[in-house]
């Protein structure tokens, strides 16, 4: 005997039963009221469980070793306001083409790098290419002199 925390009834049989993410003691009454009996599963939904699922085959962005070899251009944002100039069309315009918002195009011809689906968004909308071919940006020469190798103190030293 106890007393429900829904209907504030005393001195009844109560049960505690899930109420969205909650857990609350109720009455029967309550209970079946409020359709808070607990749910028996569905027989597909039992099956499918039992079912030993293949394994998902990984998604292409996660393998590091098929990335891209492009990347996005250094001066993106004039291609892109150059291009938009060229067909005499307002921020507005491309945004209404592309379907996306006016501050996407504000933000990224301001030089804020856009998502990859936005940059795919531009390319087409404008016919002009933001991705370029990856480049090394720094070449480094080590020399460690000639009576000896670099130790890695030395290479710690050139940071």
């Amino acid at each position: 005997m106890g007393e429900c925390e829904l209907c504030g009834a005393v001195k009844v049989t109560v049960k505690r039963v899930r109420t969205g993410k909650t857990e609350v003691t109720a009455c029967d009454r309550c209970i079946d009221k409020m359709n808070l009996a607990p749910k028996s599963e569905a027989p597909g939904l039992q099956r499918a469980r039992s079912i030993a699922r293949p394994p998902s085959p990984r998604r292409k962005k996660n393998n590091i070793m098929t990335r891209s070899s492009k990347e996005l251009a250094d001066d993106f944002h004039k291609r892109i306001s150059q291009a938009r100039g060229s067909r005499n069309w307002s921020q507005q315009d491309l945004a209404k083409r592309m379907a996306e918002t006016v501050n996407i195009v504000k933000a990224a011809e301001s030089g804020k790098r856009p998502t990859d689906a936005v940059i795919t968004k531009f390319e087409r909308a404008l016919g002009i290419s933001l991705m370029i071919e990856r480049s090394a940006n720094e070449t480094r020469q080590v020399n460690a002199g000639p009576s000896r190798g670099m130790t890695f103190g030395d290479y710690l030293n050139d940071l």
